[in-house]
């Protein structure tokens, strides 16, 4: 009953903020800037907007609102824009209004279960304080007791902030159109960086023939490639294209290189020795991200409408992801709910790959980052700071590669959270306005909910480690009472949590949201360690003795292996307890339903926790034993085009390969915890 309330009162909430939506009668900011030449569109004709921007020498003193072009106010350029119908294009995954609908219903059902901890909270400090109120001896077992219950205090601060996110979120949701830049002639000129450093030259090729094959006038757009591994084979096959728009630099290393921001600046400065000079927009590419032909056309049209835009940033998407995605790497959640959020937010970010971005708005920040892992996100929050702004378009306009072994997956998992605490360390935690510039408050909250959730791995690993401790040292009985009624809130919290996910599987799919939410869990042991001094090897080549020493003493997996043990050891001593506990005499003549029930009660409310961990740390062990053996890289490209050499990945490879379930799937022992907890949660009325 209560997660039936819970999800009436969500959708009650969200029908009020989108009727309040509805009747705002406030214009969007966009279409009331520019005061161009505007024709209605029919359904078989696109809306077009006159465009304006300034040029590529404009100078800005810190206060965007004085900017002036050397004509000293905007210069017309005509440029066309088209919009298009949401759901054209199958690629974007916000086309259906049911998929919207069910997106911005998240954001209020993940807010759901934090109030249910709070809750769940209440009633554990009720049981610490039934069972230690007569014995306030300090022991191990109170001292691990009294540890866990902080660390539901921190985590419940950053439950309460990530409610207050998506609460926002849902009554501020952005839905941004999609553009299309129309003509040939009257468009403003690109200048597009492909960074790579020592990738093979077969995935640097398809990515800078994509990028040259792009639908966009060859003389408005050139190609830099700036190569960090300085290599020969690249530069050699740069220069045999004899193509007028690409051009190859590497630079000379000196000191402390910046590693990607070094190399991006690199190609900056570069740019400014051409003969044309530089252009007024900056595009990106990683060296394993193709570009698709409307890519430009897609993304330059948010900067071109709104001269405060900074960055436009497509979703990235993947066409190497092995079958049944083994190790989550899809990333869907970020991409289809988690940026969207920071997007409604007025807080999106970089991705670092296929954003386009305003040279004038990267001179104002100095340049990419070099002191932090994820110069992407770091510049994008520099620009906000500076009272730019960012916009995220969830647009499959790229298709790139994920991390080919496990090393290599924890590796980026673990720059990216690294990266998230420098950030937040930069910004003082976004909680001082000395530090945080013009960010606004929803912009703050959004910075400091993203730092949250790089801090959340270390809460786990410390939670993981915490429980089969007291679980072993604990002597002390517990009420009965008390027992269930935190037995029925833990239920109805996880099933609040599992009715969540399904509403996200309605936009991403069903497996894909449910192991995605386990995502967090195993990797915490290995985001908190670092893992990365091992060499990178592919784990479905190897024989398995090889694979299990790589990836057990090499990856850090031996923590999952302990924790394994641990929790399967808890549960048989647990069980013999209560098997013994039933045998005795005096317990069974006392009062034996009580003693029966309190012994039940107690694994049965511990038990979807040991499952879910259970899951999660097999997750690594199974991908080790059954490591994925999908097609090569070349089989999964198609033909290449006569024309401009260019190859894209084939429809097939763009969406994740899903076959039959296993016992050992996570999603699997995700149902059966859901299906445990309505069990228990009947069983508890029972007792």
């Amino acid at each position: 009953m209560s997660v039936v309330v819970g999800w009436l009162l969500s959708v009650i909430l969200l029908g009020i903020s989108t009727f309040v939506q509805n009747i705002s009668t406030s214009p969007q900011p966009d279409k009331e800037k520019f005061s161009g030449n505007q024709r209605e569109s029919t359904q078989q004709d696109l809306l077009v907007r006159q465009g304006y921007d300034e040029s590529h020498d404009t100078i800005f003193d810190g206060d965007l609102g004085s900017s002036e072009s050397a004509a000293n106010k905007p210069q017309e350029c005509g440029w066309n824009i088209g919009e298009l119908p949401p759901d054209e294009d199958p690629d974007f995954w916000a086309s259906s209004p049911s998929k919207r609908n069910a997106t911005r219903l998240s954001h209020i059902t993940g807010a759901a279960p934090v109030i249910l901890f709070l809750w769940s909270f209440y009633l554990q400090v009720q049981c610490f304080l039934d069972i230690y109120s007569n014995d306030w001896n300090l022991s191990l077992e109170v001292v691990v007791m009294g540890i866990s219950l902080c660390i539901e205090i921190l985590r419940i601060a950053l439950g309460l902030v990530d409610c207050l996110c998506r609460l926002f979120a849902a009554a501020s949701h952005v839905w941004r159109p999609r553009y299309r830049l129309v003509g040939d002639n009257d468009v403003p000129r690109v200048d597009v960086i492909v960074t790579c450093c020592n990738e093979s030259l077969d995935i640097v090729q398809d990515t800078v023939l994509g990028a040259l094959a792009i639908d966009y006038p060859t003389d408005h757009f050139r190609v830099i490639l700036t190569d960090d591994g300085a290599s020969p084979a690249v530069k050699e096959w740069v220069s045999g294209l004899k193509r007028s728009n690409i051009l190859y630099t590497a630079r000379v290393k000196q000191g402390a290189a910046g590693y990607k921001a070094g190399n991006l600046n690199h190609a900056v400065e570069f740019i400014k020795t051409l003969p044309r000079g530089p252009a007024p927009f900056i595009a990106g590419l990683d060296a394993d991200m193709i570009p698709e032909k409307k890519w430009l056309r897609a993304g330059l049209p948010h900067l071109i409408l709104d001269p405060k835009m900074g960055v436009a940033t497509p979703k990235q998407s993947f066409y190497n992801v092995p079958t049944n995605d083994p190790l989550f790497q899809s990333n869907k959640i970020s991409w289809a709910v988690t940026d969207v959020v920071r997007d409604s937010l007025e807080c999106a970010w970089n991705s670092g790959s296929g954003y386009i971005l305003r040279r004038s708005a990267l001179e104002d920040i100095g340049g990419f980052s070099t002191g932090s892992l994820t110069e992407d996100v770091y510049s994008s929050m520099m620009m906000l700071s500076r009272g730019w702004k960012s916009a995220y378009l969830a647009e499959s306009l790229q298709f790139g590669l994920v991390p080919s072994s496990y090393l290599g997956h924890i590796k980026q998992q673990t720059r990216w959270n690294i990266g998230g605490i420098q950030l937040g360390l930069n910004f003082r935690f976004y909680l001082l306005k000395t530090h945080t510039g013009r960010l606004n408050f929803k912009q703050r909250l959004c910075g400091f909910w993203s730092i949250t959730n790089a801090y959340r791995h270390i809460l786990d690993v410390v939670e993981l480690f915490l429980i089969p401790t007291f679980l072993f040292g604990h002597s002390h009985p517990h009420q009965l009472e008390t027992l269930r009624r935190f037995a029925r809130v833990s239920c109805v919290a996880s099933l609040t949590h599992w009715l969540h996910d399904c509403g996200r599987g309605w936009v991403i799919g069903y497996r894909t949201a449910i192991r995605e939410s386990g995502l967090q869990l195993y990797m915490a042991p290995s985001a908190a360690y670092l893992t990365a001094r091992m060499s990178d090897a592919h784990l479905g080549e190897p024989p398995l003795c090889h694979r299990v020493q790589h990836t057990v003493f090499g990856c850090g997996v031996w923590v999952h292996v302990l924790l394994i043990i641990y929790y399967i050891a808890y549960i048989l001593s647990h069980m013999r307890r209560i098997v013994l506990q039933a045998a005795t005499t005096h317990a069974v003549q006392r009062n034996p339903i009580e003693s029966h029930s309190i012994l039940w009660m107690e694994i049965s409310w511990l038990a979807p926790r040991l499952l879910k961990v259970l899951a999660t740390c097999l997750t690594p062990l199974r991908y080790m034993c059954f490591p994925p053996n999908d097609p090569a890289r070349g089989e999964l490209m198609g033909e290449r085009e006569e024309k401009t050499g260019a190859r894209y990945p084939r429809d097939p490879a763009r969406s994740v390969k899903w076959e039959s379930c296993s016992f050992l799937d996570f999603e699997v022992f995700y149902s059966v915890m859901a299906v445990f907890n309505v069990c228990l949660l009947i069983r508890t009325y029972g007792m």
